[in-house]
């Protein structure tokens, strides 16, 4: 399968059963309009899952919401066994997978698949951003074990109450944001969502109709009033980077729409 076929998920906005594969690691993370109605045990479920895991990809939240944890799986470990991408997007593949079965309020939930896992990226991509950060979710599993109840996603759900401070359909948010870039935005991690999109426009194996929503979706993050590291200047140059690098995207019109309004207004 083609790595240009993998990407397709990541312009998706709606269930993973609707969405054809593409690049794993970027799946449904620069989607746009995902500002869908849920269920609400699903939609908290979602919630909680990102709650609990900041590192979660919207696909990998998406198929804790939606039990589809194995073909989630599948997908990620089509991406890691692309050699066209990067180490760095390879090992963030199998990290995905891991989060996914670790996570607390996923019914399908398999620690020792986790582990597995994590294992992996650390024993193939050792020097990878995503080995430091695996190796510190195998201390939580193996910390979690010991203790003496071990209650199910269920049990968990009935009893979890959402934070207040992640309303990740806030209205000031601008809809174009991911949920990816959202929480960023609300968490005030948007140096770590950077890091991650910039991995899209650094390797060679990442189409560019990817490239393009990623610089949109950074300059997207940095213009966001609830973003307390806002930073103008940052969001003009990802902006203007988007108009030159690709003048035929779909994302033309409303790419520039925003940068006209950035140059017209101040922000810290």
């Amino acid at each position: 399968m083609s790595s240009a076929r993998l990407v397709l998920p990541l312009v998706c906005a709606g269930l993973l059963s609707a969405c054809s594969p593409t690049t794993p690691l970027f799946i449904a993370q620069v989607a746009t309009q995902e500002v869908v109605e849920y269920k609400a045990l699903k939609s908290n479920r979602m919630t909680a899952a990102v709650e609990e895991e900041g590192d979660l990809l919207t696909y990998s939240a998406l198929a804790i919401r939606d039990a589809k944890s194995e073909k989630a799986e599948q997908l990620y470990l089509t991406g890691y066994r692309d050699e066209k991408l990067g180490a760095e997007v390879r090992a963030i593949a199998l990290y995905q997978i891991g989060l996914i079965y670790m996570n607390r309020f996923n019914e399908q939930r398999d620690d020792n698949q986790a582990l597995n896992y994590f294992s992996q990226v650390l024993d193939e991509f050792p020097a990878s951003r995503a080995a430091e950060r695996a190796e510190a979710r195998i201390v939580t599993i193996r910390e979690r074990a010991k203790e003496p109840v071990q209650k199910t996603s269920l049990e968990l759900l009935a009893h979890w109450q959402p934070n207040q401070n992640l309303d990740l359909y806030r209205a000031s948010l601008d809809p174009d944001l991911t949920l990816l870039s959202r929480r960023a935005v609300l968490k005030d991690r948007v140096a770590e969502a950077e890091e991650l999109y910039l991995l899209a426009l650094s390797d060679g194996g990442v189409p560019a109709n990817i490239k393009e929503k990623a610089l949109y979706q950074l300059g997207l993050m940095y213009l966001a009033p609830d973003n307390p590291s806002a930073n103008r200047d940052k969001a003009i140059g990802y902006l203007r980077r988007l108009l030159v690098q690709f003048p035929d995207s779909p994302l033309y019109s409303q790419a520039a729409r925003h940068l006209d309004q950035a140059l017209n207004q101040n922000l810290p």
